[in-house]
């Protein structure tokens, strides 16, 4: 039986900022067509470790290998808003990746058109909202079929349709071959996606989940509510219990959070919300979701 050789692996790796430690000996093997979720709270190593896959940073400690001639697409958390239009940024990173004129041009039609951006291709950047830059930092990563994608929290900020149709695409995308490496909070991310998942706290990895049959095991609970800052929606995403947050939009009520948390955290979440002066629109008890 032949034996699979993984395209990036990790083995004891470590990153420090001074005397800080960001990463832990951190062991990771990555194989062909395979998507590995990462998930902890702000601050526990995620988009360092996604950067040092991404040969972005190096490590301190450790050793990373990487198979030669792999082609990786990597998608940050945040993309700033350039005094530049979509197409006019797509076809300059697509000239940098080597892609032809008539390639270029059919797949960033392709991509809007996934992420319901045509109409604003030949829009300034500098206005758009978080979600729409979201978008096209994704389009770039995905411009030329990646052997590994890097994806750092890729659904925040997205709408629901988006959202949807990028999860296909990245299962169709996995299908072929491509290796998906992602940050995320959203559980349906990891139930449709992860092979494995990989639970970090303080640069540590604690646990790895191999499938996500054992991954949600705890009941939760679903609060939507309104009237929360970014700063307050921040703020909930590190406390204790936080499962997932996403950003809903309603014709009535204008934009509000869905927030996911494990039920024996409700009563916490509910009283931090009425505190900061959000409102709470309904309190949803769910099956088994959650670490």
């Amino acid at each position: 039986m032949s034996v699979r050789v993984p395209l990036i692996e990790l083995k004891q790796v470590s990153k420090l900022y001074g005397d800080r430690r960001v990463l832990d000996e951190v062991s990771l093997s990555i194989e062909q067509g395979t998507a590995t979720a990462l998930i902890g709270r702000n601050g526990s190593g995620k988009s360092t470790l996604l950067s040092i896959i991404a040969g972005l940073i190096h490590t301190s400690s450790g050793r990373l290998t990487r198979q030669p001639d792999i082609v990786i697409g990597y998608a940050p958390e945040t993309f700033p808003g350039l005094k530049v239009t979509p197409e006019q940024y797509l076809r300059s990173m697509g000239r940098i990746s080597g892609l032809i004129a008539g390639e270029l041009e059919h797949r960033i039609q392709e991509l809007l058109e996934v992420f319901y951006l045509e109409q604003f291709r030949s829009e300034v950047m500098m206005n758009f909202s978080k979600g729409m830059l979201q978008k096209i930092s994704l389009i770039q990563a995905l411009l030329v079929p990646p052997t590994l994608l890097l994806l750092d929290e890729p659904l925040s900020g997205l709408d629901l349709p988006a959202m949807d149709q990028f999860i296909a695409l990245l299962r169709e995308l996995k299908k072929k071959g491509t290796a998906i490496v992602y940050s995320v909070h959203e559980p349906q991310m990891i139930e449709a996606l992860a092979d494995q998942v990989l639970v970090l706290q303080t640069g540590k990895m604690i646990r790895n989940i191999k499938g996500t049959e054992n991954l949600w095991v705890k009941p939760t609970t679903y609060i939507c509510c309104t009237g929360l800052s970014s700063a307050e929606q921040m703020e909930m995403t590190g406390r204790a219990g936080f499962i997932s947050l996403n950003i809903i939009t309603d014709a009535h009520r204008g934009e509000g959070v869905g927030l996911t948390v494990q039920s024996d955290a409700t009563d916490d979440f509910l009283r931090r919300v009425l505190g900061v002066g959000g409102s709470i629109v309904s309190v949803e008890p769910q099956g088994e979701s959650g670490i």
